[in-house]
């Protein structure tokens, strides 16, 4: 008896379209196909009970948009007895719906989106997207269903228009302990919400939901209209959320365009990561953070055990005090893959520092990506680069993607960073080739800025002394 075959993936052929019923019977038609040489392949491998072993456990419905007469036809196919065995839907646990509704009315895309949902009333379902359905105010009880799986462990609820009384329902709904069990929130480990307009009142119902939190490994809540309320609550909720030995398998990190601009917020952000393990990917892109809160960020990653392979401080108004601090960084991360700090402001000093920190050991770098555009970087910086690539890139021997775009280099450094990176150097099409972005740099203002640095750390020492004393 040879080894049965894994299940397969059902997804629609085709591309994009508006589904309609006829067209819908095509896909079931292509499915049955499918699936029954798949039987075939099974009963061959000696499975006396292949017409009731799994044939699918993934499905995907995205880049279509469904009529409600539609989506009944395959949802009746999904949840109806398949061939003498049971029905496809019983050994579903992935199920990717996202994007099945654009184009329709708000009550018809509603609809449909109910129906599809409820195809899956049986299944054990594990990890289930929704994003770019979108839903409004309106949509949680719509796709109640496939949120109230027990078996649920991954949910993404992306770019879906999600308000702050959604966003309450999902969370009632995942944090429920009706029957003294335990909650669904509990055993999640990846949860995804971005790109919704759920406000601070929305921080606030996610909030709840990492107090329940337990193994989290993923997660992303960025650009939901936080602002700095929302973000305080956000923040003391992460930083909850990692004590007690909770969450330590935490891995990916999203928190792109939160405004952690108050201290408050900062403190909890800076303890949180402090107290990760194995942290691998971190995104706190467009978070105003500056250049004070970039030092903390690295300081925190210092602390804690994890090194990445993903830092993602862009659009943080990070100067060449800031860069100092992530160089220091890099220097100690040595398995940092992909860096990436376009729209601050380095200036070549910046920019300069950042390629000293690549000089690590015999080896060369690890890094594959590096993203430096909008960054007013010049001939200095552009040639701190070039050095720190190596002769022949050498020193970066795994570097895949440059990207130094919307920067100033003259023609003469253009050629030399061509020569460099060659293929690896992205597109320059913004490039201000006046070359003249270095000439407002003076020593006078390192000095000073290494001035302050030495200051902010006499009062940072200052105040933890002060408050060690209160203690006492």
């Amino acid at each position: 008896m040879t080894a049965a075959p894994t299940p397969i993936k059902l997804q629609p052929p085709g591309q994009r379209e508006v589904v309609s019923p006829e067209r819908a019977q095509e896909f079931v038609a292509h499915w049955t196909h499918q699936l029954l040489e798949h039987r075939a392949k099974v009963e061959a491998a000696g499975n006396a009970d292949a017409a009731n072993t799994v044939l699918c456990d993934r499905i995907s419905l995205t880049d279509k948009s469904y009529t409600p007469e539609a989506a009944q036809i395959i949802a009746d196919f999904l949840r109806e007895p398949f061939h003498g065995g049971s029905p496809i839907a019983f050994g579903i646990v992935e199920a990717d719906l996202t994007d099945m509704i654009a184009s329709q009315l708000t009550a018809q895309g509603l609809k449909v989106l109910q129906t599809i949902c409820d195809a899956f009333a049986d299944s054990e379902l594990v990890d289930v997207d929704l994003s770019d359905n979108a839903v409004g105010e309106q949509g949680a009880k719509y796709c109640k269903t496939v949120l109230s799986k027990s078996s649920l462990k991954r949910l993404a609820m992306c770019n879906m228009g999600l308000a702050q009384e959604t966003m309450k329902d999902i969370v009632d709904v995942l944090t429920n302990d009706q029957y003294g069990n335990g909650c669904i929130a509990e055993r999640m480990t990846k949860i995804h919400f971005y790109n919704n307009m759920s406000g601070p009142g929305g921080c606030k119902e996610v909030s709840r939901l990492l107090e329940k939190s337990q193994d989290l490994t993923d997660l992303r809540f960025s650009s939901t209209r936080a602002r700095p309320e929302g973000s305080d609550i956000f923040a003391s909720a992460l930083d909850s959320c990692f004590t007690d030995g909770r969450n330590a398998n935490l891995t990916r990190l999203d928190l792109c365009d939160n405004n952690f601009v108050n201290k408050s917020s900062q403190e909890a952000l800076f303890r949180a990561l402090s107290n990760t393990k194995v942290l691998t990917y971190l995104n706190l892109s467009d978070c105003e953070l500056g250049d004070d809160g970039v030092k903390k960020v690295c300081h925190a990653l210092f602390d804690s055990d994890s090194s990445l392979q993903h830092l993602n401080l862009s659009a943080n108004e990070l100067t060449h005090r800031g860069a100092k601090h992530v160089a220091e960084y890099i220097q100690d991360c040595e398995g940092l893959k992909v860096l990436r700090l376009e729209d601050n402001e380095l200036t070549s000093k910046g920019a300069e520092l950042i390629a000293k920190a690549f000089h690590i050991g015999d080896d060369g770098s690890a890094i594959e990506e590096i993203q430096l555009i909008g960054n007013s970087i010049g001939t200095i910086g552009a040639r701190a680069l070039i050095d720190a690539a190596g002769p022949h890139g050498k020193d970066m021997p795994n570097l895949k993607s440059i990207l130094l775009n919307n920067n100033s280099f003259n023609a003469e450094v253009l050629a030399e960073l061509e020569a460099t990176f060659q293929d690896k150097l992205g597109e320059l099409d913004e490039n201000d080739s006046d070359g003249e972005a270095d000439e407002d740099l003076s020593s006078d203002e390192e000095d000073s800025s290494d001035e302050e640095d030495g200051n902010d750390e006499k009062v940072d020492n200052l105040a933890d002394a002060m408050e060690k004393s209160l203690i006492v």
